[in-house]
């Protein structure tokens, strides 16, 4: 027969994981998401510094949760699970997102399928306007103009 207080802290432990990945799992993005704009961002390794900092805490969390004797073992879950979830929180972060050269560019006659992002960056899309960037347009031609307004 288990005893339910063996099963309690191990179970404490995936609910909060269970919980925290629910909360922050990407949303599905509709059709109709309107994006203000875009800009093309360095890609840093901010996902490798998180997912480090998340499996210390998911280590020392899994250690102080798991039985006596298997200490060892709980660490090395709540790390694995630490990291999967700094991971996935800083891959879907917008707030440390640093536009490149500070440009920003700004749909200004509607939506368009912007060029790819050159070899070591990536492209990011943007409901709401960014602050402290230079904000651009581009044109029919291909080239990037200044924005001056609708």
């Amino acid at each position: 027969m288990i005893r339910l207080a063996s099963l309690k802290a191990p179970a404490l432990a995936l609910g909060a994981v269970a919980l925290t990945l629910s909360a922050i799992a990407p949303i599905a993005v509709s059709a109709q998401t309107q994006y203000d704009g875009y800009c093309y961002a360095k890609k840093e390794d901010i996902t490798g510094k998180n997912a480090l900092i998340g499996a210390g805490v998911g280590a020392v969390a899994g250690s102080l949760l798991g039985k006596k004797g298997k200490k060892g073992e709980s660490a090395a879950i709540g790390a694995a699970a630490g990291a999967g979830v700094g991971y996935i929180v800083a891959k879907n972060s917008k707030e440390k997102v640093r536009c490149s050269k500070g440009r920003y560019y700004v749909y200004s006659k509607g939506y368009y399928e912007p060029r790819e992002a050159a070899e070591g960056f990536r492209l990011v899309f943007f409901e709401e306007r960014p602050a402290n960037v230079d904000l651009y347009t581009r044109g029919r031609d291909g080239r990037d103009y200044p924005y001056k307004g609708r």
